[in-house]
């Protein structure tokens, strides 16, 4: 009876283990893949950190790689298929990471990991803290790996597996040729930007602690106010030490320029009516092929009374080549990349705001264009994106990543079934 209840809490308690690292791997995977470029941001930023200049490409195929890694780890570990063998390769990966972030938790080279893309954002300590404690879940599990039940048998097993790397194949580039069909940044559909960037009243303040170096006697201590000594100390040093973080708004580095280097921040987003922004990070890498889409919405935009930008983070020079070489006369506003690259996930792409609400984002694919262009935005049905819009999308390819796996249990308890009569 003892070795039955120990053999089931044995059972219980590798299983919660199976489980959980499972979950934390697929939902790392999935909302990567969910928003591939941004992975890719955060490689180059590793890359940069390190002193290494690799090109874009193998960014790109280095982050659909580790998407699909994490993805097909926690998918088959979930369903207990081939799971010593996922479990060895989930104590490798966690081997490397963990003192890989152990480095930049000391050194702080890039301030987020990104292992949860934009959907989860942690520190470096976090995320330090965060491997440490999965590293020890999957030794425990891979020693106990013979505790972990099957959720589909083997004839099938293949099935799940080709599934998780397929689905993963066709949904990343998806989202890389379109917008991520979830949008974790402030600068979402829907967002009110100059909201995002507001300190509301009555929010926590940072509250700082005031530390005292003093000396007596070549020894050298420290005090705060309520301990501060007598007057036989010798000052020595002060310092202001932060004890609690305060509010921190959503969107803190939303700051735009105009080509003289004034300050159009709040001009632009208080902008009465309709405001298109082409947003191109950077001018020499943005698709020639799209300068008559985006002259005809200039032209859409001078029709209808429309603000106007072109939004990028190129220098002057770059501008007047692209000018020069493009003949587009539309005004030119500047920002940082990063924000650039943040506020949209295209290069070019748009962003429609109405009194600094943002209404609408296209990729350079999904741009209006031709027949879409007739009718001004508050009439125009293919501009207004609804949160229903969204919500539709999102449920049709939550469809296509999980009922089919959802739909390989059944099937196989229906065969098992038979097979059993």
């Amino acid at each position: 009876m003892k070795q039955s209840l120990a053999h089931i809490a044995s059972s219980i308690s590798i299983n919660a283990l199976r489980f959980a690292l499972a979950l934390v791997f697929a939902f790392s995977g999935i909302v990567k893949a969910i928003d591939p470029m941004g992975t890719v941001y955060k490689l180059g930023d590793y890359a940069e950190a390190f002193g290494l200049a690799v090109p874009f490409g193998l960014l790109l195929i280095g982050a659909m790689l580790l998407i699909i890694w994490e993805y097909v780890m926690g998918i088959c570990l979930f369903f207990g298929i081939y799971r010593r063998f996922h479990l060895v390769q989930m104590i490798a990966f966690l081997a490397v990471m963990t003192p890989l972030t152990y480095y930049l938790a000391l050194h702080n080279p890039v301030t987020d990991c990104g292992c949860f893309g934009d959907a989860v954002v942690l520190t470096n300590w976090q995320t330090f803290g965060k491997n440490v404690v999965l590293l020890l879940m999957a030794i425990i599990s891979l020693i106990g790996n013979k505790f972990i039940c099957r959720i589909i048998s083997e004839r099938v097993q293949w099935l799940a597996f080709v599934y998780a790397v397929v689905s993963l194949m066709v949904f990343m580039p998806y989202s890389l040729r379109h917008l991520p069909i979830v949008d974790f940044r402030p600068y979402h559909v829907g967002a009110n930007i100059i909201e995002g960037m507001t300190i509301p009243e009555g929010a926590p303040q940072d509250e700082y602690e005031t530390l005292f170096v003093l000396e007596k006697d070549g020894e050298q201590r420290t005090f705060t106010f309520d301990d501060y000594p007598d007057s036989t100390w010798t000052f020595v040093s002060r310092e202001n030490r932060l004890v609690s973080k305060g509010y921190v708004p959503p969107i803190t580095d939303f700051y735009i320029t105009d080509l003289n280097g004034e300050d159009f921040t709040w001009e632009l987003l208080e902008q009465p009516g309709y405001t298109f922004l082409v947003v191109a990070p950077n001018l020499n890498r943005s698709d020639e092929g799209m300068l008559d889409v985006i002259n005809d919405l200039h032209d859409y935009a001078k029709v209808n009374d429309y603000a106007f930008y072109m939004l990028t983070s190129s220098g002057a020079e770059a501008i007047a080549q692209w000018i020069d070489h493009t003949g587009a006369s539309y005004p030119y506003l500047q920002a940082d990349e990063i924000l650039l690259k943040t506020m949209i996930r295209a290069n070019p792409g748009l962003i429609l705001l109405k009194d600094g609400i943002v209404i609408g984002k296209w990729s350079k694919a999904d741009m209006p264009r031709d027949g879409q262009l007739m009718v001004a935005v508050e009439d125009n049905v293919d501009m207004q994106i609804t949160s229903h819009d969204i919500k539709e999308r999102q449920m049709k390819v939550a469809l296509w990543m999980f009922l089919p796996l959802l739909l390989l249990i059944v099937i196989d308890l229906y065969l098992k079934k038979n097979n059993n009569k």
